[in-house]
């Protein structure tokens, strides 16, 4: 029985024939159709074309959506990404924060990210502190990070090396294929979209990851609504054609007037983050001029900022609205489909890719046959607690950082001198903005580090070779380290399972893990378990097991 999801192109009940299984094709094969079904709109016909079925569709090529395409298909999945847009994106965010570096670097790809940085912005491209409310400094050495500062990378140059990384694991990418029908059946996700020429096409998925934003199509299609409120007030994004002009890497400041941070964004470049009391009032859609920005900016800073050129510069407001739900049959919103929010701190981009993360180490194992589908669910009992937590926070930084009477602004005096630095306040809003604030689900008997990321550490292998924890996860999906010295778990523990062992001594164990003899570690980085003793035989099997649901 077909599920119909919606249509917004073409009310008319659409043919259900399916061409032959071809891989990840990308050039589509012409398949005909009767002149009513090929109608989008009353003065146009289009061209009916099949596309080879994939195991994963993904709408969208923006970060989330590139992130869960490669990390589907890295493990073997077909996939393929539709993107309504042209190839060249438009820049939004410009931040990548410690918990995401830490996954592109159980990839193998962070490398690249400080690199492109470095080339772009030169020293000033890494911060070790970063804002809260628009104060400052908030330190990120609480984490224990190897990765503990801001990276301070436009968006575009993020999604051009996750769309690198995507290509080469195999990711097939249409651009200009616009989503306009989504129809379900028992076993399958049919895809309608349509490309700059005109043409309907036809791709068939296993599963639809819906990540083409706050303003696209795919969350209607699904008829999941959004829960919030609408834009009260305005902020400004702009790019000025100006050397950055202050050292440190990023130049915070906040009156009477409103907030700024000013932050290198490529050679000659400088990007502005801006709430002016007066500006705030706009509209939107109001252009937004190099007067503006220079006006605003000196104001808040001052001093005299001289802004001649802008790059680009758009409005965004403070909306915040959630879909009410991550999931509906085989379809899965990540992402800013799932929320949008005013861009407090800079995370929204980096919960993301988290959750691009999370989802798409289990779709990947369910298509592979390693999983059971049960294990799906999982994604939004896990994640939904993290959304959550991101739109908490975000309301309280709004509530803070724009209140500019005499009250407020004394507050924010006595929280910036005097409390942000205290070492538990730091540590608690570094969490709070890479969304670890709450753990993932556990059992009550879990050791306290279960449900939150593995800590990075050296193993010294009984070879004598060297190996990071995320360097293993490189190549594996579950990782399980035998930590006890003697070689103490047996190979029959992993076999026929997506899982490696691997034996060693802890090169400097961090404290979290402190007397842990056997740990298993999941795809994404976090702990599944940990023993403190050497586990019974079959324990280690059992839990493997139950973690991709196949007890």
């Amino acid at each position: 029985m077909v599920r119909r999801l919606c249509s917004l192109a073409n009310p008319s009940k659409r043919g259900a024939g399916r061409g032959p299984k071809n891989g990840n094709r990308a050039n589509p094969v012409a398949h005909p159709r009767p002149s009513p079904e090929t109608a989008v709109c009353a003065s146009e016909e289009v061209r009916r074309m099949k596309m080879s079925d994939v195991d994963v569709l993904v709408v969208g090529a923006g970060p989330s959506g590139l992130t869960l395409a490669a990390e589907v298909a890295r493990r073997g999945a077909s996939v393929q990404i539709v993107e309504k847009r042209a190839l060249a994106p438009v820049s939004r965010a410009g931040t990548v924060l410690p918990r995401p570096m830490e996954l592109l670097d159980a990839r193998g790809i962070a490398d690249r990210f400080l690199a492109r940085g470095y080339e772009l912005n030169g020293v000033g491209t890494l911060s070790s502190t970063h804002v809260w409310a628009g104060m400052s400094p908030l330190a990120w050495s609480p984490l224990g990070s190897r990765f503990g500062f801001t990276l301070y990378l436009p968006q575009h140059e993020t999604e051009v090396l996750l769309r690198a990384w995507a290509e080469e694991v195999g990711v097939q990418i249409r651009f200009e294929s616009a989503l306009v029908d989504l129809t379900e059946t028992s076993d399958e996700i049919r895809a309608t979209t349509l490309n700059a020429d005109g043409v309907e096409e036809d791709t068939t998925a296993q599963y639809v990851v819906c990540a083409d934003g706050g303003r696209g199509k795919s969350r209607e299609l699904l008829g999941i609504d959004w829960v919030g409120h609408d834009t009260t007030f305005t902020g400004i994004v702009a790019t000025a054609r100006m050397e950055f002009a202050w050292p440190g890497g990023v130049r915070p400041g906040q009156n009477k007037y409103g907030f700024t941070v000013a932050f290198p964004f490529g050679t000659g470049l400088t990007r502005f983050a801006i709430v002016h009391v007066e500006s705030a009032k706009r509209p939107v859609e109001e252009p937004i001029t190099a007067a503006e920005v220079s006006h605003a900016a000196s104001e808040i800073l001052e001093e005299k900022i001289e802004v001649t050129e802008l790059v680009e510069g758009t409005r965004y407001g403070d909306a915040m609205k959630v879909a009410g739900q991550m999931r509906k049959g085989r379809a899965f919103l990540v992402g800013e489909s799932v929320r949008i929010h005013y861009p407090a701190s800079g995370v929204g981009m980096n919960f993301c890719i988290q959750d691009a993360f999370n989802l798409g180490w289990k779709l990947a194992a369910v298509v592979q046959g390693d999983a059971n589908p049960a294990l799906l669910d999982t994604y939004e009992s896990e994640r939904r607690p993290i959304v959550d937590d991101l739109l908490e926070s975000v309301r309280a930084q709004v509530a803070v950082q724009y209140n500019f009477s005499e009250g407020g602004a004394a507050y924010r005096r006595r929280f910036e001198k005097d409390l942000i630095q205290l070492p538990s306040v730091n540590a608690e809003l570094v969490r709070e903005l890479n969304g670890l604030q709450t753990p993932y689900e556990r059992p009550p008997d879990a050791h306290p580090a279960v449900g939150l990321p593995a800590p990075d550490f050296e193993i010294l292998r009984f070879d004598g070779s060297p190996v990071r924890l995320y360097e293993l996860l490189r190549d594996h999906p579950f990782v399980v380290l035998d930590l006890s010295g003697a070689e103490s778990v047996e190979a029959t523990e992993v076999k026929d399972l997506p899982a490696a062992l691997v034996a060693g001594y802890p090169v400097r164990l961090p404290a979290a893990l402190a007397g842990a003899s056997v740990i298993v570690v999941r795809p994404d980085t976090y702990l599944a378990w940990v023993y403190d003793a050497v586990p019974e035989p079959g324990a280690i099997r059992q839990q493997l097991t139950r973690s991709l649901y196949l007890d």
